[in-house]
């Protein structure tokens, strides 16, 4: 696979890497882990991953442990549930 089949046209991905960086973008999308992890094991309608994670409250903009746990296995049998996923940095 060649750069230009990897990355939009005109994109310039030494702007993006770091000089000591040890793979260029080209090699993390021709990796197989990433291929793998690019690839969905799931279908529409099948049961999601169960997972389980603190809760935290943020409402006075700090992150507070609530002692609290979610757990996705337990929530999905009382109630349908959305995940949002997503990067906030």
């Amino acid at each position: 696979m060649s750069e230009r089949d990897q990355l939009p046209s005109g994109f310039d991905w030494r702007a993006f890497t770091p000089e000591d960086s040890p793979k260029t973008p080209m090699d993390v999308l021709a990796d197989p882990l990433h291929q793998r992890l690019a690839t969905p094991d799931l279908a529409a309608g099948d049961p999601a991953y169960d997972f389980d994670l603190e809760v935290y409250d943020f409402s006075d903009g700090t992150e507070r442990a609530t002692g609290a746990r979610f757990h996705l296995r337990e929530a999905a049998d009382a109630k349908p549930v959305a995940l949002i996923l997503g990067s906030y940095t």
